[in-house]
């Protein structure tokens, strides 16, 4: 200990660093408070964080503990103070003396670690390797702050986002609306359930057309042509070869051949389960001449039996009870591909559906409001869906809803930059630019974010060959503790007060999002890279149960994560004296291998549960080139 406490020389920036690690703990805690306490808990927050920063002072600097509590102190005051000083209406106390805590910690967090390199002494190529290092995760910050918000948004917000003040006025006449329902080498059976959910809609006028795109065996699309035959002249079947664009070809393809009279066009997948009421509830949003399109969120059925399918089902709502609730706050709501509806006249002036994007519906959502047209985001779910079957087959979807949006920050990056960097102009709000240019920003800094992590791997093993030691001052320790504490509490209220997920499934529901961790990496990589990449398709057919595949379906995982703990014990092995900075580099290497390795375990799981349901016909990716 007396080893660090010589290398205190800048005691005052240290000092302010606890305190602020000292002051989020305390706001933790005060987050998980019941609502109608955090008022008396903003105080005591402010109390705690002093009266563990004199815990810690006295453990670690006796002869400074008067000044550690009066920083933690001051700075918690300041905070709540700059909290109530600028708090937003639509946050809650707490929450905005929260969210300023978790800004200056950061900020801190970062300054302090500046400072802390510039003092090294190290060979250039350590010096090089670990500026890099720093100089790439910096430049991801802003969008981290951004996305970080929209996620903690709901929760410091103190209450749900309600669908009842936004229900729509009462209908005085019933547009006629189009549904599109696009199919490709889809089980018979599972979308003869869908349109017969669809005939049983609560509404006097409307029409429903399938496209079947490039269903090469006849036994798969010719009984659901015949249940729109036999459901009447209100569906149409469509079966097309040759139609390029994936699912926006189809729909692309389709678009001209709904009635003239359609005022509004639906998306339902072929696996969704609508609503009697969907329509009659939805459409009176319209009524408002600028509105561009209504959303409705992902929902989940049949999922009970599996675990697999539950956890899934439970991470999905995290976005959909977050992410979509803040964005729709902010008028940057996004389409999602099913439970859509759309104005005709604005998807038709938006120039339709993107081909040439892996995540065409949220794209769309971008050229519709740059046109000036509105948007509405429900979160009451108006269908429900089929879970992927195998882990192969939810990794392959979630490769694609993350190469999408990089796709569409490259498209459309101008629409979002102001005019004097030669910005496109638009009818997009200041707000619509950040928000929609951020959901791409975002995923291209995970990408980013890999790359820093690699080149400090690279300068913790040059240090290793050089000799170097720099062993870690307390702050560092301290602050990376209560920074990953921190975020753990604050994922878990979100699951257990958001989204309304028990403790088991909020801890089923992490454990799914790990799993995907390497697939987004690679995703936002290709992507970020230029790398061309294929629609995939998510098969609803059940495979049979093989250990083996669902081994080599996370194979990538299982080698990555393998390889980092590898790692992770070379450079522990080979540290001379312990160095600090060395060891934190192995702990990341280790954590990062144990969260690629969940891939391994969520795959057995989906295949184990495979097991225990009824085996239906198996069925290979199919690949689309977007």
């Amino acid at each position: 200990m007396n080893a660090l406490l010589d290398r205190l020389d800048d005691l005052p920036l240290g000092l302010l660093l606890v305190g602020a690690a000292m002051a989020w703990v305390a706001v933790t805690a005060l987050l998980a408070l019941p609502v109608r306490c955090r008022r008396l808990g903003c105080a005591g927050a402010v109390l705690a964080s002093g009266l563990a920063a004199h815990v810690v002072a006295m453990l670690v600097w006796a002869d400074r503990s008067v000044w550690l509590p009066v920083a933690a102190t001051a700075l918690a005051l300041a905070a709540a103070g700059a909290s109530y000083a600028r708090r937003r209406p639509d946050l809650t106390a707490a929450g905005a003396f929260a969210w300023v805590v978790w800004l200056a910690f950061g900020a801190l967090m970062l300054v302090w670690g500046v400072r802390f390199l510039a003092g090294l002494s190290l060979s250039t190529p350590s010096t090089a390797l670990l500026w890099s290092a720093l100089a790439l995760s910096i430049v991801t910050v802003p969008s981290a702050v951004v996305t970080t918000r929209e996620g903690w948004e709901p929760l410091l917000q103190g209450r749900r986002h309600d669908d009842r003040r936004r229900r729509p006025p009462r209908i005085a006449r019933f547009p006629k609306v189009s549904i599109h329902v696009p199919v490709h080498a889809e089980p018979p059976e599972v979308v003869i359930a869908t349109l017969d959910r669809l005939a049983r809609l609560d509404y006097p006028d409307f029409e429903v057309l399938v496209v079947d795109n490039n269903t090469e065996d006849p036994e798969l699309w010719r009984p659901v042509e015949e249940q729109c035959r036999r459901l009447g002249g209100r569906f149409r079947f469509f079966h097309v070869d040759g139609i390029t664009g994936a699912k926006a070809g189809a729909l692309n393809w389709v678009l001209p051949h709904a009635d003239p009279a359609a005022e509004l066009i639906a998306v339902v997948d072929a696996d969704y389960h609508v609503e009697p009421s969907w329509l009659q509830d939805t459409v009176g949003h319209f009524a408002e001449p600028r509105m561009g399109f209504v959303q409705a969120p992902h929902a989940y059925r049949g999922h009970e039996g599996s675990r697999f399918a539950t956890w899934a089902n439970w991470e999905y709502a995290v976005f959909f009870r977050t992410g979509m609730v803040s964005l729709d706050r902010h008028g940057a709501g996004l389409t999602v591909g099913t439970m859509s509806l759309i104005r005709t006249s604005a998807l038709v002036e938006a120039g339709g559906w993107a081909e040439w994007c892996l995540t065409e519906d949220s794209e769309l959502s971008i050229r519709i409001h740059a046109l000036g047209y509105h948007s509405v985001y429900l979160t009451e779910p108006y269908g429900r869906g089929l879970v992927p079957p195998t882990f192969e087959a939810y990794r392959r979807q979630r490769f694609r809803w993350t190469y999408g949006p990089v796709q569409e920050l490259g498209r459309h990056g101008r629409l979002f930059l102001p005019s004097f960097l030669g910005g496109r102009g638009s009818e997009l709000t200041r707000s619509q630019r950040l928000h929609h240019a951020n959901h791409g920003i975002d995923v291209a800094g995970i990408g980013v974010r890999a790359i820093a992590l690699g080149l400090g791997v690279a300068g913790a093993g040059s240090m290793v060959i050089h000799d170097e030691v720099v062993r870690m001052p307390f702050e560092l320790w301290l602050g990376a503790t209560a920074s990953l504490l921190g975020s753990w509490v604050l994922r878990l209220l979100v699951h257990r007060r958001v989204v309304g997920a028990s403790l088991g499934q909020a801890v089923g529901a992490t454990l799914a999002f790990a799993s995907l961790s390497l697939v987004i990496t690679v995703a936002s990589l290709r992507a970020t890279c230029g790398v061309p990449a294929q629609w995939h398709r998510t098969t609803k057919f059940r495979p049979r149960s093989s250990a083996l595949r669902a081994i080599r379906g996370a194979s990538t995982e299982t080698l990555t994560g393998s390889a980092l703990l590898a790692l992770g014990v070379a450079l522990l092995t080979s540290a001379s004296g312990g160095s600090g900075l060395v060891v934190m580099v192995a702990i990341a290497l280790f954590a990062k291998g144990l969260v690629f390795l969940s891939a391994t375990a969520m795959a057995l799981m989906a295949d184990r549960d495979l097991r225990r349901a009824v085996v239906r016909p198996q069925v290979e990716f199919e690949s689309v080139a977007a």
